[in-house]
């Protein structure tokens, strides 16, 4: 009964849902100053992740204002070279944080603070907590300037709403945000899957849909040839007037008006949102196909925005065609109907389950070895189960202590992180232990991680599956400059150092004036210093040290002057 109210009262989301949000569904005002559009929202489907916020247009420009959405102060900064880029964090009285991502700039009391850290902690790349009675805004006031920076496609701003005690994300769009729409979702097509096979071990049954009357059909009776099914749906949904694409809020399984399952997007945890993999058939997308959202949840998953009826994990596939009801809604409340009707296919023989004992069990600790290789999986590592296999291809050169170990099949999501242990190659002979790697390779994907010995193996942790291999890095990294020693520079002048490493890996460099530390940012394989007040004007050593993944160091120096 539990499960049924719930299915009921997702489809309720102005009168009950908007109502429930932190400070009441007028609590925050649009974040800009231009029309009201996204380019993305809540829960849409990204590589290896929900989306958490809404990305707000800012008409291809940068360096609008961002304004606070709501009295409170300025929490948090955070600085990396991919991801949010540029990030500020706003607490609010309702208990809730706001971030804006992507930024180019904040307000100068903002920039000080943060600068301060910088070189307090000697970072560039950093996460700082600011003090409650810092910096106060007050909504509508100035926090900062949009921009494109971190892993952005394009300028936008990246907005989240967090609950500030569990950092859960919520769904921005149970607020009321100036967001015109009166547009429902788009479905395209029904995936059907049986239950009693891995989700990674067959092909889904597509069956395209049809919109004929305001309602969503297939255009025949689908007959399936198992007794136990799951199924997926394809669909989007657009806001009114913008024509791109973003994902739908929920959707909600019927048997003759009766609920059984449905997800419903109001809140995800980031410790949470890699369960997008498990949501999805993955498989399916890695090879090319549009996302297939799950309408029951897989073997083993602990994302709770599915809900059910009862225990069950599927629904039985009638041996008579029975009528079953789909409705799919966005957030504002406009809905899409779906009806089809499904029997079992007359006839039909189930296939038994494949048994080996390099099957990987879901919810089961899984240990698949050789003489010189180990994979070591725990129990949440995989959404369902699956044949594993490994094969090692040939090695030739003198930095490769193993062969490359492909693992197979292709495109299985993996959610934790799972152990790798390799062999060295017995005729190497003497092994500099401390610069040991392991490499991943995957679609010209290169991963490195340090490898630590563990009596006569070497292991690390990775969280993809793909080609790996056991390396000996012995060559620094290298560094170079255009210009050489005498340099002069004055204040604003920009110092750029280059750097290179045979496995593109860099994992730290800092730059020295004496025993001053310097704020170089990285660009690229560019490191970049503006001259500032850190350098006072008189003539200095400038020295830079980097270190790659190995560990393996270079330092060069000049002599510098500033005027």
């Amino acid at each position: 009964m539990k499960g049924m109210i719930l299915i009921c009262s997702l489809l309720l989301v102005n009168s009950v849902l908007k109502a429930q949000v932190p400070g009441g569904a007028t609590y925050f005002r649009y974040p800009l100053n231009v029309p009201a559009r996204l380019n993305a929202n809540f829960g849409e489907m990204r590589p290896n992740h929900f989306h958490m916020g809404l990305d707000l247009s800012t008409e291809g420009r940068e360096n609008l204002p961002v304004l606070a959405p709501a009295d409170g102060y300025i929490a948090r900064m955070k600085i990396e070279t991919g991801g949010f880029g540029r990030a500020i964090y706003l607490n609010h009285p309702n208990g809730t944080t706001t971030l804006y991502a992507h930024m180019n700039r904040f307000i100068p009391a903002a920039e000080t603070y943060l600068k301060e850290k910088q070189y307090e902690q000697k970072t560039w790349k950093i996460d700082v907590n600011v003090p409650e009675s810092l910096i106060p805004v007050k909504k509508g006031q100035l926090i900062g300037y949009s921009g494109n920076t971190g892993a952005s496609q394009g300028p936008h701003v990246h907005f989240e709403i967090r609950d500030t005690r569990t950092e859960n994300c919520i769904n921005p769009l149970l607020y009321d945000l100036s967001l015109t729409d009166v547009t429902p979702p788009d479905l395209y097509r029904l995936a059907f899957y049986d239950r009693d096979k891995s989700v990674y071990e067959q092909q889904p049954i597509l069956v395209p849909l049809v919109k004929k009357e305001g309602k969503y059909r297939p255009a025949a009776l689908v007959q399936l040839p198992f007794k136990n099914a799951f199924l997926a749906i394809q669909a989007t949904d657009r806001m009114t007037g913008i024509p791109n694409p973003n994902g739908i809020y929920s959707a909600a399984l019927f048997k003759e008006g009766k609920p059984i399952t449905g997800f419903f997007m109001n809140d995800i945890g980031y410790d949470k949102t890699r369960y997008l993999n498990g949501h999805i058939d993955h498989v399916y997308r890695m090879k090319g196909g549009p996302y297939l959202q799950m309408l029951f949840p897989p073997k083993s998953y602990d994302l709770g925005h599915y809900q059910k009826s009862s225990n069950h994990d599927h629904f039985d596939v009638p041996l008579e065609a029975k009528t079953y009801e789909l409705q799919v809604a966005d957030a504002h409340g406009n809905k899409s109907y779906l009806s089809f009707d499904v029997q079992q296919k007359p006839g039909f023989l189930a296939n038994p389950a494949e048994e080996s004992s390099n099957r990987i069990m879901p919810n089961h600790y899984n240990v698949m070895e050789d003489a010189d290789v180990q994979f070591v999986f725990s129990e949440k590592t995989f959404y369902d189960g699956f044949l594993f296999g490994w094969k090692s291809l040939y090695a030739n050169g003198l930095a490769e202590l193993s062969p490359v170990y492909q693992t197979y099949p292709d495109f299985i999501p993996v959610h934790n992180y799972f152990t790798l242990r390799l062999r060295p190659n017995r005729s190497m002979g003497l092994i500099n232990e401390d610069r040991v790697v392991i490499k991943r390779n995957y679609r010209g994907k290169i991963e490195l991680k340090k490898a630590v010995q563990e009596r006569g193996w070497f292991s690390a942790q990775f969280r993809d599956l793909g080609f790996f291999q056991l390396l000996e890095d012995l060559d620094p990294p290298k560094v170079s400059a255009s210009f050489g020693n005498g340099l002069i520079v004055r204040a604003g002048s920009r110092i750029l150092i280059d750097v290179a490493d045979n496995n593109r890996f860099i994992r730290e460099f800092n730059g020295f004036a004496g025993n001053q530390w310097l704020m170089f940012v990285p660009v690229g394989n560019r490191f970049v210093y503006t001259v500032d007040e850190h350098l006072p004007v008189g003539e200095h050593k400038l020295s830079v040290v980097v270190y790659d993944e190995a560990g393996n160091q270079t330092i060069r120096e000049w002599n510098i002057k500033r005027i």
